[in-house]
């Protein structure tokens, strides 16, 4: 595994993935069958002297269809441009307990298609998440479909309410800062931004937070260009407190050895390689195998550390340290005006070394 990153599968947090929506149309490989019955379903429809809404319902509160013959039949009618129709189909399986997922996301786009109120569209997209059980995926996606359609606010809204459910997915951040620049709101950037800082620490986390520390730091000069000191000093101090660390550790070593870092914070929760995230928000953030003779490191970060003891466990595995010590620094507070560090040297011998680090001033809440 790369040095850099979380591995996802340790996590106690459950993580989602953003994945959009499927493309509407029909399928090329898409069976007789199904294509049969779209035929005949939009046959019927079409036939009727009903108006639209009354069409739909006749044939569907009396016959059940395949989440795939009902995509397969609003697809058509989208690849016709006959919006209308697609719109009153899909509401009319919705209203038919033949409601998917899929539908809200459609109906909405359909919707601005037809030139429907944005309202409507709103509405359309929210209830797609009562309907998905709030699921963080699916809000995710009823986000980016929002700010396609130009919903930027209720999309951040959504953005957030995934962020407070788990905010140690780097999935929302970097849809969030994407929307947040759609939007070209100051709040909603700090925010995306801020959160980035904080909270993810993925592979690749350096180039995510120094685009973030870039973007803030050009939102700044522009709100003081633009004459609005108050939001400059509002960017100014969210960069300010998106820099501290309350605790960082890192351990490096030069040979082939493997050597383990965990840390026993002040209410008894380890993070180390089985855990590498906490309830706390202790991260495990680097992590090596050993195995090849270079430089290796391993390193711990909580952002907003609860005060307490913390219990540094330097575990010797097996392999050669050459120079026959593992390398310590411990910075508390960091990029604070009271920042702390410790440098020392462990002898790598085949027995474990315990550091014990206090943290007095840290910004996290007691645990039990």
């Amino acid at each position: 595994m790369p040095e850099s990153g979380v591995r996802r599968s340790r996590s106690p947090y459950r993580l989602v993935s953003y994945q959009p929506a499927k493309r509407i149309q029909q399928r090329p490989d898409q069976d007789a069958r199904t294509k049969k019955r779209v035929t005949e379903l939009l046959a019927e429809v079409s036939r009727s002297d009903e108006p639209l809404p009354v069409a739909w319902d006749n044939v569907l509160k009396n016959k059940r269809f395949s989440s795939d013959d009902l995509l397969a039949a609003i697809g058509r009618l989208h690849d016709r441009k006959n919006y209308e129709s697609a719109i009153e189909g899909i509401q009319s399986a919705l209203r038919n307990d033949q409601a998917q997922t899929w539908m809200y996301d459609v109906l909405a786009m359909e919707m601005k298609l037809a030139d429907r109120p944005q309202k409507q569209i709103d509405r359309v997209l929210l209830s797609r998440i009562d309907f998905a059980a709030g699921n963080e995926a699916q809000m995710l996606v009823t986000a980016s479909y929002m700010a396609r359609f130009g919903a930027h606010d209720q999309a951040i809204a959504l953005c957030r309410e995934a962020a407070k459910r788990n905010p140690w997915q780097p999935t929302t951040w970097g849809l969030a800062r994407r929307i947040a620049d759609g939007s070209q709101k100051a709040e909603a950037i700090i925010w995306s931004r801020v959160g980035t800082m904080r909270h993810v620490w993925n592979d690749g986390f350096e180039d995510q937070h120094a685009e973030a520390v870039t973007v803030l730091r050009d939102l700044e000069r522009n709100m003081t260009a633009a004459g609005n000191p108050q939001m400059a000093s509002n960017v100014r101090n969210a960069l300010q407190s998106a820099n501290a660390r309350d605790l960082r550790i890192r351990i490096s070593w030069v040979g082939d050895a493997d050597i383990d870092l965990d840390v026993m914070e002040p209410n008894g929760q380890r993070c180390s390689r089985k855990s590498r995230l906490t309830s706390n928000g202790g991260m495990l953030i680097r992590q090596s195998v050993g195995g090849k003779q270079g430089r290796h490191t391993e390193e711990y970060v909580c952002v907003e550390a609860p005060s307490g003891e913390y219990e540094i466990n330097i575990r010797y595995i097996l392999g050669r340290v050459i120079t026959g010590k593992v390398k310590v620094e411990v910075v508390r507070y960091q990029n604070t005006d009271h920042e702390k560090t410790m440098s020392l040297a462990t002898e790598a011998v085949e027995t474990n070394a315990t550091i014990k680090v206090m943290v007095e001033q840290g910004r996290g809440p007691a645990q039990k």
